[in-house]
């Protein structure tokens, strides 16, 4: 009896130290990754656990095939820099006449980009892409680059071969919720892709994005979060597109609203061009367009399925509700992806005056700004008159009518796998059951086997 006690007793103690070390085997997140070290830091500038997509295509030539896609971030970090790069690009491949070379740039920062991108690189690789890929958008540097302000640029070099039928050579840089505003990361007008920073661990150092030189600390962006997630592949134009916001928090201003990846259907001509101004809100489309603009602007030359940024700075303050009309200005064609809804008091969307049903992909990003003191007094307006405010529409078909959409390429994976879902699910944090199911079986045998000694024991006395 007592060397099966012992046996038994042998065989729990094993099974528990297995389930034990099975627990604690688990990678704790952040651990285990590419270039991490002890003396090494991986900053996400991005939430991983929302995912990403792709968005920003490099998909844009010139009539003679040259291709004109590029985007680049600005970045000020506190520690010296070790290592730059993305969670995934994707790419077109050779099979398809759509593989590409794309050129990565690292800039120490000096003035403005301008200036900045007329210097000598402290960083430059060109990557072959055939298909997409997850490692090779990830660079270490031999040596730690000093800490401070840099731009960080990346082009696609591949032309389209006009002699080459069906050439089409892309690269897509992902998008995801930005963790940071533009008081710490600034974009190029093709919009915000996501990356992140690998860092010298430093004492003392508890963010690694600092603020950029020169923005205003006087009023605290927050980072842009979404509204209306993009649902589907479903377009509408711009024509005469209002956008009526929910009242503004007390503290805070209404910074910027985007338009996610706004189309112009492959406009082959840089001139999709919008204007946009800004009322208060009265409760009535009508009577809020004939009140005083509290803002008014243009946006040129939007670039296929970038983000529509509409900046509004400290004016769009606390305490109101805001309508935002937003115009083509041009021929040029331009439009939203429709978003999630069910139309609300909170935000609501008009066209040409008519309330929808439906909304844009779009996202807000708020400010917060303390007290602004007393709101200025409004010089008094004109009466509304019975005539319309804007004029109708000369071509009846234009409002409905969407532009015929050209269907781009979508990204493809490893060997061309088509229809590839483009989002990376959320990391699995769930507590590891199996290991937790053997350390209780090894305690219930234990349990057992010291039941069993006592009742022996009391046996014999």
């Amino acid at each position: 009896m007592k060397q099966l006690l012992t046996i038994m007793l042998v065989i729990a103690l094993t099974l528990s130290a297995f389930g034990m070390q099975a627990v604690y085997a688990e990678p704790v997140d952040g651990a285990e990754q590419a270039g991490i070290d002890d003396n090494t830091i991986r900053v996400n500038a991005y939430d991983e656990s929302q995912g990403y997509s792709a968005s920003i295509w490099f998909s844009n030539f010139e009539p003679d095939g040259t291709c004109t896609g590029t985007d680049y971030v600005i970045f000020n970090c506190a520690a010296p820099l070790k290592g730059i790069g993305l969670p995934e690009l994707y790419a077109g491949i050779e099979a398809n006449k759509s593989d590409c070379t794309v050129r990565f740039e690292l800039f120490a920062w000096d003035t403005d980009a301008n200036k900045t991108l007329k210097g000598t690189p402290v960083f430059s690789e060109d990557v072959y892409f055939n298909g997409d890929s997850k490692e090779l958008p990830h660079f270490v540097f031999e040596t730690a680059k000093s800490a401070g302000q840099y731009l960080f640029r990346i082009t696609q070099l591949t032309a389209k071969d006009l002699d080459v039928e069906g050439s089409f050579p892309y690269s897509v840089l992902p998008i995801g919720e930005l963790i940071y505003s533009e008081n710490k990361i600034e974009f190029d007008s093709r919009g915000p892709f996501i990356f992140f920073i690998e860092c010298e661990k430093t004492e003392g150092v508890s963010d690694y994005f600092l603020n950029l030189e020169g923005k205003d600390a006087d009023i605290e962006i927050q980072p842009e979060k979404t509204i209306f997630k993009r649902e589907g592949a479903v377009p509408h134009p711009i024509f005469e597109f209002g956008i009526v916001t929910p009242v503004v928090p007390e503290g805070q201003v209404l910074y910027s609203i985007s338009l996610t990846e706004a189309p112009t259907w492959a406009n082959p001509n840089p001139d999709s061009d919008v204007t946009y101004e800004v009322y208060k809100w009265t409760g009535d489309y009508e009577e809020s367009i004939v009140t005083k603009e509290i803002d008014n602007g243009e946006i040129l030359d939007h670039k296929d399925n970038s983000n529509l940024t509409l900046k509004f700075g400290s004016k769009l303050r606390y305490g109101n509700a805001y309508l935002i009309v937003i115009r083509r200005s041009n021929s040029g064609a331009i439009g939203y992806y429709q978003g999630g809804y069910e139309p609300s008091d909170e935000w609501l969307f008009y066209e040409y005056g008519l309330q929808l049903d439906y909304c844009p992909a779009m996202k807000a990003a708020y400010a917060l700004v303390g007290d602004l003191g007393p709101e200025p007094t409004e010089e008094p307006t004109a009466a509304p008159t019975d005539e319309p405010a804007t004029e109708a529409p000369t071509d009846a078909q234009a409002a409905t009518a969407a532009p015929d959409v050209t269907t781009a390429p979508k990204p493809t994976g490893e060997g061309g796998d088509q229809g590839k879902d483009d989002t990376v699910p959320k990391s699995d944090k769930s507590f590891p059951v199996v290991p937790v199911i053997i350390t209780a079986c090894a305690l219930a045998v234990i349990a057992a086997s010291v039941i069993i000694l006592v009742v022996k024991k009391k046996k014999k006395a």
